[in-house]
Protein backbone atom coordinates (compact mmCIF):
# COMPACT_ATOMS: atom_id res chain seq x y z
CA UNK A 1 0.00 0.00 0.00
CA UNK A 2 1.15 3.81 -1.13
CA UNK A 3 0.15 7.03 0.25
CA UNK A 4 0.96 9.08 -2.43
CA UNK A 5 -0.30 12.60 -2.16
CA UNK A 6 -2.68 11.16 0.15
CA UNK A 7 0.01 8.93 0.63
CA UNK A 8 35.98 -31.33 12.60
CA UNK A 9 35.54 -34.73 13.76
CA UNK A 10 32.40 -35.68 15.59
CA UNK A 11 30.50 -39.19 15.61
CA UNK A 12 27.12 -40.12 17.54
CA UNK A 13 25.43 -42.83 18.88
CA UNK A 14 22.06 -43.63 17.20
CA UNK A 15 19.10 -41.80 19.14
CA UNK A 16 15.73 -40.78 17.17
CA UNK A 17 15.58 -37.58 19.07
CA UNK A 18 13.79 -35.93 16.97
CA UNK A 19 10.75 -37.99 17.84
CA UNK A 20 10.63 -35.97 20.97
CA UNK A 21 11.35 -32.83 19.66
CA UNK A 22 8.36 -30.48 18.58
CA UNK A 23 9.94 -29.62 15.34
CA UNK A 24 7.70 -27.17 13.55
CA UNK A 25 8.32 -27.28 9.76
CA UNK A 26 7.50 -24.55 7.77
CA UNK A 27 6.38 -25.91 4.45
CA UNK A 28 9.05 -24.08 1.77
CA UNK A 29 9.08 -26.01 -1.22
CA UNK A 30 11.02 -28.84 0.00
CA UNK A 31 11.74 -32.79 0.47
CA UNK A 32 10.99 -33.14 4.11
CA UNK A 33 12.88 -35.16 6.67
CA UNK A 34 15.34 -34.43 9.17
CA UNK A 35 19.66 -33.55 9.42
CA UNK A 36 21.74 -35.80 10.78
CA UNK A 37 22.45 -33.99 14.00
CA UNK A 38 18.82 -34.53 15.22
CA UNK A 39 18.81 -38.50 14.20
CA UNK A 40 22.63 -39.04 15.35
CA UNK A 41 22.32 -36.63 18.55
CA UNK A 42 25.06 -34.51 17.62
CA UNK A 43 25.72 -31.30 19.93
CA UNK A 44 25.39 -27.75 18.25
CA UNK A 45 29.14 -26.75 17.48
CA UNK A 46 29.96 -23.81 19.25
CA UNK A 47 32.60 -22.98 16.98
CA UNK A 48 30.67 -22.35 14.05
CA UNK A 49 28.73 -19.34 15.17
CA UNK A 50 28.95 -16.39 12.93
CA UNK A 51 27.68 -12.84 15.00
CA UNK A 52 26.73 -9.98 12.39
CA UNK A 53 26.65 -6.38 13.73
CA UNK A 54 22.68 -5.38 14.00
CA UNK A 55 21.18 -2.19 12.19
CA UNK A 56 20.77 1.10 14.35
CA UNK A 57 17.09 0.38 15.00
CA UNK A 58 16.75 4.31 15.75
CA UNK A 59 17.72 5.20 12.60
CA UNK A 60 15.85 2.64 10.44
CA UNK A 61 12.27 3.51 12.54
CA UNK A 62 13.36 7.09 11.66
CA UNK A 63 13.22 6.54 7.94
CA UNK A 64 10.59 4.26 8.16
CA UNK A 65 8.34 7.33 9.44
CA UNK A 66 9.58 9.49 6.51
CA UNK A 67 8.93 6.57 4.15
CA UNK A 68 6.09 4.21 5.47
CA UNK A 69 5.41 2.41 2.31
CA UNK A 70 5.77 -0.27 1.13
CA UNK A 71 5.76 -2.01 4.80
CA UNK A 72 9.76 -2.61 4.97
CA UNK A 73 10.58 -5.00 7.84
CA UNK A 74 13.90 -6.08 7.17
CA UNK A 75 17.12 -4.90 7.08
CA UNK A 76 19.60 -7.22 4.78
CA UNK A 77 22.84 -7.05 6.24
CA UNK A 78 25.62 -8.02 3.94
CA UNK A 79 28.08 -11.52 4.61
CA UNK A 80 30.33 -13.50 3.08
CA UNK A 81 29.74 -17.55 4.04
CA UNK A 82 31.17 -20.16 2.06
CA UNK A 83 30.78 -23.70 3.11
CA UNK A 84 34.13 -23.92 1.15
CA UNK A 85 35.65 -21.51 3.63
CA UNK A 86 33.92 -21.78 7.09
CA UNK A 87 31.72 -23.50 9.25
CA UNK A 88 33.13 -27.00 10.55
CA UNK A 89 32.97 -30.93 9.14
CA UNK A 90 32.02 -33.68 11.08
CA UNK A 91 31.21 -37.20 10.50
CA UNK A 92 28.23 -38.80 11.80
CA UNK A 93 27.67 -42.53 12.96
CA UNK A 94 26.82 -43.65 9.45
CA UNK A 95 29.85 -42.18 8.27
CA UNK A 96 28.06 -39.77 6.39
CA UNK A 97 29.49 -36.02 6.05
CA UNK A 98 28.04 -32.82 7.50
CA UNK A 99 28.71 -29.51 8.08
CA UNK A 100 27.15 -26.73 10.51
CA UNK A 101 27.53 -23.20 10.67
CA UNK A 102 25.29 -20.82 12.94
CA UNK A 103 24.48 -17.23 12.31
CA UNK A 104 23.86 -15.09 14.86
CA UNK A 105 22.02 -11.41 14.00
CA UNK A 106 21.79 -10.02 17.59
CA UNK A 107 17.98 -8.58 18.35
CA UNK A 108 16.54 -10.07 15.30
CA UNK A 109 12.91 -11.07 15.34
CA UNK A 110 13.87 -13.67 12.67
CA UNK A 111 15.89 -14.17 9.73
CA UNK A 112 16.28 -14.75 6.09
CA UNK A 113 19.14 -16.22 4.42
CA UNK A 114 20.14 -14.83 1.00
CA UNK A 115 22.14 -16.84 -1.19
CA UNK A 116 23.75 -15.54 -4.35
CA UNK A 117 25.45 -19.14 -5.77
CA UNK A 118 23.07 -21.79 -4.77
CA UNK A 119 23.86 -24.96 -6.58
CA UNK A 120 23.40 -28.65 -4.85
CA UNK A 121 24.65 -31.98 -6.23
CA UNK A 122 22.07 -34.75 -6.09
CA UNK A 123 22.86 -36.20 -3.29
CA UNK A 124 22.93 -33.41 -0.87
CA UNK A 125 20.66 -32.50 1.60
CA UNK A 126 20.46 -28.85 3.03
CA UNK A 127 18.29 -27.50 6.11
CA UNK A 128 18.11 -24.93 8.60
CA UNK A 129 16.30 -24.90 11.48
CA UNK A 130 16.74 -22.84 14.98
CA UNK A 131 19.44 -23.82 17.41
CA UNK A 132 16.36 -25.28 20.00
CA UNK A 133 15.11 -27.24 16.74
CA UNK A 134 12.03 -26.40 17.40
CA UNK A 135 11.76 -24.52 13.73
CA UNK A 136 12.77 -26.61 10.62
CA UNK A 137 13.21 -25.66 6.72
CA UNK A 138 14.21 -28.37 4.52
CA UNK A 139 15.35 -30.87 3.54
CA UNK A 140 16.40 -28.69 0.28
CA UNK A 141 17.65 -30.34 -2.87
CA UNK A 142 18.74 -30.52 -6.47
CA UNK A 143 14.82 -29.49 -7.12
CA UNK A 144 15.82 -25.97 -5.72
CA UNK A 145 18.72 -25.40 -8.01
CA UNK A 146 17.57 -22.56 -9.80
CA UNK A 147 18.85 -21.13 -13.75
CA UNK A 148 19.87 -18.48 -11.54
CA UNK A 149 21.92 -20.21 -9.08
CA UNK A 150 20.49 -18.02 -6.73
CA UNK A 151 18.02 -19.47 -3.64
CA UNK A 152 16.57 -17.16 -0.36
CA UNK A 153 14.96 -19.44 2.16
CA UNK A 154 11.67 -18.58 4.52
CA UNK A 155 11.68 -16.03 7.61
CA UNK A 156 13.06 -18.38 10.71
CA UNK A 157 12.21 -16.78 14.11
CA UNK A 158 14.35 -15.54 16.43
CA UNK A 159 18.06 -14.06 16.02
CA UNK A 160 19.89 -17.25 15.28
CA UNK A 161 20.04 -20.11 12.44
CA UNK A 162 21.93 -23.04 11.71
CA UNK A 163 22.39 -23.93 8.53
CA UNK A 164 23.61 -27.96 7.92
CA UNK A 165 24.93 -29.74 4.93
CA UNK A 166 24.56 -33.30 4.54
CA UNK A 167 25.59 -36.08 1.90
CA UNK A 168 27.28 -39.37 1.72
CA UNK A 169 30.77 -39.51 2.09
CA UNK A 170 32.89 -38.71 -0.84
CA UNK A 171 29.91 -36.57 -2.26
CA UNK A 172 30.74 -33.25 -4.66
CA UNK A 173 30.79 -30.21 -2.37
CA UNK A 174 27.83 -27.91 -3.26
CA UNK A 175 28.27 -24.44 -4.04
CA UNK A 176 26.43 -22.32 -1.21
CA UNK A 177 27.72 -18.90 -1.29
CA UNK A 178 25.45 -16.92 1.62
CA UNK A 179 25.49 -13.21 0.74
CA UNK A 180 23.06 -11.67 2.79
CA UNK A 181 20.92 -11.91 5.96
CA UNK A 182 17.65 -10.29 6.10
CA UNK A 183 17.67 -8.87 9.59
CA UNK A 184 13.29 -8.67 10.54
CA UNK A 185 12.90 -6.16 13.16
CA UNK A 186 9.03 -5.53 12.29
CA UNK A 187 6.60 -7.71 10.55
CA UNK A 188 6.86 -10.94 12.06
CA UNK A 189 5.87 -12.64 15.23
CA UNK A 190 8.10 -12.08 18.20
CA UNK A 191 9.38 -15.63 19.20
CA UNK A 192 9.63 -14.85 23.02
CA UNK A 193 6.07 -13.17 22.52
CA UNK A 194 5.06 -9.34 23.97
CA UNK A 195 4.66 -7.02 21.54
CA UNK A 196 3.33 -8.55 17.80
CA UNK A 197 4.47 -6.40 14.88
CA UNK A 198 3.37 -8.86 12.24
CA UNK A 199 1.28 -12.16 12.79
CA UNK A 200 -1.52 -10.51 14.74
CA UNK A 201 -0.78 -7.43 14.60
CA UNK A 202 -2.70 -5.99 11.74
CA UNK A 203 -5.33 -3.36 13.13
CA UNK A 204 -8.17 -4.58 15.20
CA UNK A 205 -11.15 -3.84 12.34
CA UNK A 206 -9.82 -6.34 10.02
CA UNK A 207 -11.67 -9.32 9.24
CA UNK A 208 -10.39 -12.98 8.62
CA UNK A 209 -10.82 -14.66 5.19
CA UNK A 210 -12.29 -17.61 7.45
CA UNK A 211 -15.30 -15.34 8.84
CA UNK A 212 -18.34 -15.05 7.15
CA UNK A 213 -17.43 -12.32 5.08
CA UNK A 214 -15.24 -14.65 3.44
CA UNK A 215 -17.66 -17.22 2.10
CA UNK A 216 -18.25 -16.86 -1.43
CA UNK A 217 -14.34 -15.58 -1.44
CA UNK A 218 -13.21 -18.57 -1.19
CA UNK A 219 -11.52 -19.85 -4.21
CA UNK A 220 -9.83 -15.65 -4.76
CA UNK A 221 -8.43 -16.09 -1.20
CA UNK A 222 -6.69 -19.38 -2.80
CA UNK A 223 -4.87 -17.20 -5.16
CA UNK A 224 -3.28 -14.03 -2.61
CA UNK A 225 -0.03 -14.87 -1.01
CA UNK A 226 2.18 -12.60 1.07
CA UNK A 227 5.26 -11.56 -1.06
CA UNK A 228 8.55 -11.11 1.24
CA UNK A 229 10.05 -8.28 -1.51
CA UNK A 230 13.87 -8.36 -1.31
CA UNK A 231 15.11 -5.09 -2.71
CA UNK A 232 18.36 -4.49 -2.32
CA UNK A 233 19.79 -3.12 1.01
CA UNK A 234 16.02 -4.07 2.36
CA UNK A 235 12.58 -6.16 2.33
CA UNK A 236 9.38 -5.09 2.56
CA UNK A 237 5.76 -7.26 2.43
CA UNK A 238 3.82 -7.12 0.40
CA UNK A 239 0.39 -8.64 -1.63
CA UNK A 240 0.34 -10.59 -4.77
CA UNK A 241 -2.22 -12.90 -6.49
CA UNK A 242 -2.16 -15.72 -9.22
CA UNK A 243 -3.83 -14.46 -12.59
CA UNK A 244 -5.38 -16.68 -15.61
CA UNK A 245 -4.52 -16.28 -18.85
CA UNK A 246 -6.97 -17.16 -21.87
CA UNK A 247 -5.08 -20.10 -22.00
CA UNK A 248 -6.02 -21.53 -19.00
CA UNK A 249 -3.17 -23.28 -18.70
CA UNK A 250 -1.61 -22.53 -15.30
CA UNK A 251 1.30 -20.63 -15.65
CA UNK A 252 2.11 -19.40 -12.64
CA UNK A 253 1.98 -15.41 -13.06
CA UNK A 254 1.45 -13.27 -9.97
CA UNK A 255 0.81 -9.97 -9.72
CA UNK A 256 1.43 -7.05 -7.47
CA UNK A 257 2.52 -3.26 -7.33
CA UNK A 258 5.01 -1.57 -9.17
CA UNK A 259 5.92 0.27 -6.16
CA UNK A 260 6.09 -2.82 -4.45
CA UNK A 261 9.06 -4.10 -7.00
CA UNK A 262 10.34 -1.35 -8.84
CA UNK A 263 13.71 -1.21 -6.65
CA UNK A 264 14.14 -5.37 -7.20
CA UNK A 265 17.37 -6.40 -9.50
CA UNK A 266 16.63 -9.16 -11.22
CA UNK A 267 19.10 -11.48 -8.77
CA UNK A 268 16.74 -9.74 -5.88
CA UNK A 269 13.69 -10.97 -7.69
CA UNK A 270 14.98 -14.85 -7.96
CA UNK A 271 15.18 -14.28 -3.94
CA UNK A 272 11.23 -13.21 -3.84
CA UNK A 273 9.58 -15.65 -1.03
CA UNK A 274 6.00 -16.16 -2.04
CA UNK A 275 3.88 -17.70 1.20
CA UNK A 276 0.54 -19.06 -0.30
CA UNK A 277 -2.12 -20.35 1.91
CA UNK A 278 -1.09 -17.71 5.09
CA UNK A 279 -4.24 -17.81 6.98
CA UNK A 280 -6.25 -18.81 10.06
CA UNK A 281 -8.54 -22.11 9.96
CA UNK A 282 -11.42 -20.25 11.52
CA UNK A 283 -12.99 -16.69 12.25
CA UNK A 284 -11.03 -15.73 15.28
CA UNK A 285 -7.66 -14.79 15.35
CA UNK A 286 -5.52 -17.82 16.00
CA UNK A 287 -3.06 -18.19 19.48
CA UNK A 288 -0.49 -19.55 17.17
CA UNK A 289 1.02 -19.01 13.86
CA UNK A 290 -0.17 -21.01 10.97
CA UNK A 291 1.62 -22.83 8.62
CA UNK A 292 2.15 -21.91 5.19
CA UNK A 293 3.20 -23.40 1.77
CA UNK A 294 6.22 -21.12 0.16
CA UNK A 295 8.70 -20.90 -2.91
CA UNK A 296 11.37 -19.26 -3.71
CA UNK A 297 12.19 -16.81 -6.98
CA UNK A 298 10.42 -14.75 -9.66
CA UNK A 299 11.45 -12.57 -12.64
CA UNK A 300 9.72 -9.59 -14.04
CA UNK A 301 7.56 -9.80 -17.21
CA UNK A 302 6.11 -6.52 -17.57
CA UNK A 303 5.16 -3.43 -15.21
CA UNK A 304 3.65 -0.20 -15.40
CA UNK A 305 6.77 1.63 -14.49
CA UNK A 306 6.84 4.81 -12.40
CA UNK A 307 6.22 3.09 -8.71
CA UNK A 308 2.38 4.60 -8.79
CA UNK A 309 3.40 7.81 -9.55
CA UNK A 310 2.40 7.40 -13.27
CA UNK A 311 0.01 5.03 -14.66
CA UNK A 312 -1.72 2.02 -13.18
CA UNK A 313 0.78 1.26 -11.07
CA UNK A 314 0.92 -3.45 -11.70
CA UNK A 315 3.86 -5.52 -11.30
CA UNK A 316 3.71 -8.55 -13.19
CA UNK A 317 6.17 -11.50 -12.63
CA UNK A 318 6.27 -14.97 -13.05
CA UNK A 319 7.38 -17.86 -10.74
CA UNK A 320 10.57 -19.64 -11.19
CA UNK A 321 8.98 -23.01 -10.53
CA UNK A 322 6.17 -24.49 -11.21
CA UNK A 323 3.54 -24.42 -8.54
CA UNK A 324 2.50 -27.97 -6.91
CA UNK A 325 -0.75 -29.04 -7.34
CA UNK A 326 -0.95 -29.69 -3.65
CA UNK A 327 -0.65 -25.92 -2.97
CA UNK A 328 -4.43 -26.00 -3.87
CA UNK A 329 -3.79 -22.94 -5.65
CA UNK A 330 -6.59 -21.02 -7.78
CA UNK A 331 -5.88 -18.46 -10.42
CA UNK A 332 -7.78 -15.36 -10.69
CA UNK A 333 -10.00 -14.49 -13.36
CA UNK A 334 -10.36 -11.18 -14.37
CA UNK A 335 -12.62 -8.17 -15.99
CA UNK A 336 -11.02 -5.61 -18.14
CA UNK A 337 -14.47 -3.87 -18.38
CA UNK A 338 -14.58 -0.05 -17.05
CA UNK A 339 -17.91 -0.15 -15.75
CA UNK A 340 -17.85 0.61 -11.71
CA UNK A 341 -18.92 -2.52 -9.94
CA UNK A 342 -21.20 -2.16 -7.26
CA UNK A 343 -19.83 -4.26 -4.53
CA UNK A 344 -17.19 -6.84 -4.00
CA UNK A 345 -14.07 -7.21 -1.86
CA UNK A 346 -10.34 -6.90 -1.54
CA UNK A 347 -7.89 -9.87 0.36
CA UNK A 348 -4.57 -9.10 1.43
CA UNK A 349 -1.62 -9.89 3.94
CA UNK A 350 -1.92 -6.10 6.19
CA UNK A 351 1.32 -5.49 8.02
CA UNK A 352 2.26 -9.16 6.45
CA UNK A 353 -0.14 -10.77 8.85
CA UNK A 354 -2.60 -13.41 7.93
CA UNK A 355 -5.23 -13.08 5.00
CA UNK A 356 -8.05 -10.50 5.93
CA UNK A 357 -11.17 -9.56 3.72
CA UNK A 358 -12.24 -5.83 3.25
CA UNK A 359 -15.64 -5.66 1.90
CA UNK A 360 -17.49 -3.05 -0.26
CA UNK A 361 -20.98 -2.40 -0.79
CA UNK A 362 -21.32 0.81 -2.61
CA UNK A 363 -20.12 1.33 -6.41
CA UNK A 364 -16.34 2.10 -7.13
CA UNK A 365 -15.25 5.37 -8.65
CA UNK A 366 -13.24 6.03 -11.60
CA UNK A 367 -10.43 8.19 -10.12
CA UNK A 368 -6.77 9.94 -11.19
CA UNK A 369 -4.26 8.55 -8.46
CA UNK A 370 -0.60 10.95 -9.31
CA UNK A 371 -1.40 11.02 -13.42
CA UNK A 372 -3.49 14.52 -13.82
CA UNK A 373 -6.29 13.97 -16.15
CA UNK A 374 -6.19 10.25 -16.49
CA UNK A 375 -8.53 7.71 -14.73
CA UNK A 376 -6.30 4.96 -14.06
CA UNK A 377 -7.50 3.91 -10.56
CA UNK A 378 -10.46 2.84 -8.82
CA UNK A 379 -12.06 4.33 -6.01
CA UNK A 380 -13.12 2.33 -3.17
CA UNK A 381 -14.68 2.95 0.32
CA UNK A 382 -14.84 0.32 2.86
CA UNK A 383 -18.60 -1.31 4.27
CA UNK A 384 -18.93 -2.39 8.17
CA UNK A 385 -19.75 -6.00 8.17
CA UNK A 386 -20.81 -8.14 10.67
CA UNK A 387 -17.50 -9.17 12.25
CA UNK A 388 -15.23 -5.51 11.48
CA UNK A 389 -14.74 -3.13 8.74
CA UNK A 390 -11.99 -4.09 6.66
CA UNK A 391 -9.67 -1.28 5.58
CA UNK A 392 -6.08 -1.83 4.09
CA UNK A 393 -2.84 -1.39 5.70
CA UNK A 394 0.54 -1.44 4.55
CA UNK A 395 1.72 -4.57 3.73
CA UNK A 396 -1.62 -4.57 1.31
CA UNK A 397 0.04 -3.36 -1.39
CA UNK A 398 -0.56 -5.29 -4.63
CA UNK A 399 -3.57 -6.93 -3.43
CA UNK A 400 -6.33 -7.97 -6.05
CA UNK A 401 -9.52 -5.81 -5.84
CA UNK A 402 -12.66 -7.92 -7.21
CA UNK A 403 -16.02 -6.71 -8.57
CA UNK A 404 -19.43 -9.02 -7.85
CA UNK A 405 -18.50 -11.60 -10.31
CA UNK A 406 -15.41 -12.26 -8.09
CA UNK A 407 -13.11 -11.38 -10.83
CA UNK A 408 -9.75 -8.94 -10.24
CA UNK A 409 -10.54 -5.58 -11.66
CA UNK A 410 -7.83 -3.77 -9.83
CA UNK A 411 -4.63 -4.11 -7.55
CA UNK A 412 -3.87 -1.75 -4.51
CA UNK A 413 -1.61 1.23 -4.97
CA UNK A 414 -2.48 2.80 -2.06
CA UNK A 415 -4.57 5.47 -0.08
CA UNK A 416 -6.13 6.78 3.16
CA UNK A 417 -8.33 3.68 5.25
CA UNK A 418 -7.17 2.80 8.90
CA UNK A 419 -8.54 1.06 11.82
CA UNK A 420 -9.00 3.94 13.93
CA UNK A 421 -12.37 6.32 13.92
CA UNK A 422 -10.55 9.03 12.21
CA UNK A 423 -9.72 7.22 8.79
CA UNK A 424 -11.57 4.00 9.32
CA UNK A 425 -14.57 5.67 6.20
CA UNK A 426 -11.23 6.72 4.38
CA UNK A 427 -10.95 6.10 0.46
CA UNK A 428 -8.24 3.33 -1.01
CA UNK A 429 -7.31 3.82 -4.68
CA UNK A 430 -6.80 0.19 -6.89
CA UNK A 431 -4.66 0.45 -10.23
CA UNK A 432 -7.73 -0.25 -13.10
CA UNK A 433 -6.88 -3.60 -14.75
CA UNK A 434 -8.59 -2.18 -17.97
CA UNK A 435 -5.42 0.29 -17.43
CA UNK A 436 -2.87 -2.41 -16.82
CA UNK A 437 -4.22 -4.54 -19.75
CA UNK A 438 -3.30 -1.82 -22.54
CA UNK A 439 -2.98 2.00 -21.83
CA UNK A 440 0.48 1.57 -19.47
CA UNK A 441 2.48 1.93 -22.43
CA UNK A 442 2.86 0.24 -26.46
CA UNK A 443 5.22 -3.17 -26.32
CA UNK A 444 4.84 -6.26 -23.82
CA UNK A 445 6.96 -4.53 -21.13
CA UNK A 446 4.61 -2.45 -20.39
CA UNK A 447 1.07 -3.74 -20.46
CA UNK A 448 -1.08 -7.24 -19.68
CA UNK A 449 -2.44 -8.39 -22.79
CA UNK A 450 0.24 -9.81 -24.37
CA UNK A 451 0.76 -12.46 -21.29
CA UNK A 452 -2.91 -12.80 -20.05
CA UNK A 453 -3.80 -13.16 -23.74
CA UNK A 454 -1.52 -15.39 -25.75
CA UNK A 455 -3.72 -16.85 -28.19
CA UNK A 456 -5.51 -13.16 -29.45
CA UNK A 457 -8.73 -13.70 -28.08
CA UNK A 458 -9.34 -10.18 -27.31
CA UNK A 459 -12.11 -11.38 -24.70
CA UNK A 460 -13.23 -9.05 -22.16
CA UNK A 461 -12.97 -10.93 -18.85
CA UNK A 462 -11.70 -14.98 -18.29
CA UNK A 463 -13.05 -16.87 -15.21
CA UNK A 464 -10.57 -18.04 -13.22
CA UNK A 465 -8.80 -21.87 -12.65
CA UNK A 466 -7.98 -24.02 -9.91
CA UNK A 467 -4.61 -25.65 -10.51
CA UNK A 468 -5.07 -29.68 -10.33
CA UNK A 469 -8.95 -29.92 -10.13
CA UNK A 470 -9.39 -31.17 -13.49
CA UNK A 471 -12.47 -28.92 -14.32
CA UNK A 472 -12.40 -28.15 -17.93
CA UNK A 473 -14.16 -30.66 -20.29
CA UNK A 474 -12.51 -33.58 -21.69
CA UNK A 475 -9.47 -33.02 -20.08
CA UNK A 476 -9.63 -36.31 -18.67
CA UNK A 477 -9.82 -38.26 -21.98
CA UNK A 478 -6.89 -36.48 -22.96
CA UNK A 479 -4.20 -39.71 -23.64
CA UNK A 480 -0.17 -38.72 -22.99
CA UNK A 481 2.26 -42.00 -23.30
CA UNK A 482 4.38 -43.42 -22.53
CA UNK A 483 4.59 -41.86 -19.04
CA UNK A 484 7.58 -42.32 -18.14
CA UNK A 485 9.42 -41.63 -21.37
CA UNK A 486 12.83 -42.34 -23.05
CA UNK A 487 12.34 -41.12 -26.58
CA UNK A 488 8.88 -41.20 -28.38
CA UNK A 489 6.16 -39.07 -26.37
CA UNK A 490 2.51 -38.84 -27.82
CA UNK A 491 -0.57 -36.91 -27.07
CA UNK A 492 -3.93 -38.34 -28.53
CA UNK A 493 -6.46 -35.55 -28.27
CA UNK A 494 -10.44 -36.31 -27.50
CA UNK A 495 -12.75 -37.14 -29.84
CA UNK A 496 -15.00 -34.10 -28.84
CA UNK A 497 -12.10 -32.02 -29.10
CA UNK A 498 -12.59 -30.36 -33.39
CA UNK A 499 -11.91 -26.67 -32.56
CA UNK A 500 -9.06 -25.98 -35.17
CA UNK A 501 -5.26 -25.76 -34.80
CA UNK A 502 -3.83 -25.29 -31.17
CA UNK A 503 -0.57 -25.53 -29.85
CA UNK A 504 1.43 -28.41 -27.54
CA UNK A 505 3.99 -26.61 -24.56
CA UNK A 506 6.34 -28.13 -23.04
CA UNK A 507 8.53 -26.21 -20.25
CA UNK A 508 11.14 -27.84 -17.58
CA UNK A 509 10.62 -27.83 -14.05
CA UNK A 510 12.04 -24.04 -13.18
CA UNK A 511 9.26 -23.06 -16.05
CA UNK A 512 11.90 -22.58 -18.67
CA UNK A 513 10.01 -23.15 -22.25
CA UNK A 514 11.87 -26.16 -23.98
CA UNK A 515 9.05 -27.28 -26.81
CA UNK A 516 6.22 -25.15 -28.59
CA UNK A 517 4.62 -27.44 -31.39
CA UNK A 518 1.84 -26.11 -33.36
CA UNK A 519 -1.40 -28.71 -34.22
CA UNK A 520 -4.58 -29.61 -35.53
CA UNK A 521 -6.90 -32.60 -33.68
CA UNK A 522 -8.79 -32.01 -35.99
CA UNK A 523 -6.87 -33.57 -38.98
CA UNK A 524 -4.34 -35.65 -36.82
CA UNK A 525 -5.44 -37.18 -33.82
CA UNK A 526 -2.21 -38.37 -32.64
CA UNK A 527 1.09 -35.72 -32.19
CA UNK A 528 4.45 -38.03 -31.56
CA UNK A 529 7.27 -35.72 -30.02
CA UNK A 530 11.23 -36.86 -30.00
CA UNK A 531 12.08 -35.99 -26.47
CA UNK A 532 15.20 -38.41 -27.27
CA UNK A 533 17.81 -36.19 -26.52
CA UNK A 534 16.30 -34.43 -23.61
CA UNK A 535 18.37 -34.64 -20.16
CA UNK A 536 16.10 -36.87 -17.64
CA UNK A 537 13.90 -35.01 -15.67
CA UNK A 538 10.60 -33.38 -14.81
CA UNK A 539 8.43 -31.47 -17.22
CA UNK A 540 5.41 -30.34 -17.72
CA UNK A 541 3.24 -30.15 -21.05
CA UNK A 542 0.24 -28.38 -21.63
CA UNK A 543 -2.39 -28.38 -24.71
CA UNK A 544 -5.45 -28.28 -25.63
CA UNK A 545 -8.38 -24.73 -26.41
CA UNK A 546 -10.32 -22.67 -23.77
CA UNK A 547 -12.61 -25.16 -23.11
CA UNK A 548 -10.08 -28.50 -22.76
CA UNK A 549 -6.61 -27.07 -21.62
CA UNK A 550 -4.62 -30.19 -19.60
CA UNK A 551 -1.31 -29.76 -18.18
CA UNK A 552 0.53 -32.83 -17.38
CA UNK A 553 3.78 -34.00 -15.28
CA UNK A 554 6.13 -35.98 -17.88
CA UNK A 555 9.03 -37.60 -16.52
CA UNK A 556 11.87 -38.43 -19.09
CA UNK A 557 13.49 -41.43 -18.29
Amino acid sequence: MMTGNRLKLLTGIFLPIFLLLPVMVMAQLNRGGVPISFTYALAPDDRSIVRLTPPDLSAVRSEDEQNPLPYRFAINLPASIDIRRDGFWTTAGNGSDLWRITIHAPGALAITLYFDRFHLPADGRFFVYSPDRSRLLGAFTELNNQETNTFATALVAGDQVTLEYNAPAGSPVPELHLSEVAYAYRGVESPEGGERTGFGASGPCEVNVKCSEGNDWQNQSRSVARVEVKRGTASVWCTGSLVNNTRNDGTPYLLTADHCGRLSTTQDLSQWVVYFNYQGTACPNPALEPSYRAMTGVRLIAHGGGGGNTGSDFYLVRMLNPIPDTFNVYFNGWSRDTIPSPSGSSIHHPQGDIKKISTYTTPLIRSTWNYPYQYTHWKVKWSKTANGQGVTEGGSSGSPLYDDNGLLVGTLTGGDSRCDSLHVDLSDYYGMFSYHWDRNGTDSSSVLKYWLDPIQSDVKEVNGWALGTGSHPYTADFVIYPNPVTSLLTVKAPAAMNQGVTEIHIADLWGKLRLTVRWNPAHEAEKQLDLSGWAPGIYFLTTGDISSRVMRKIIKL
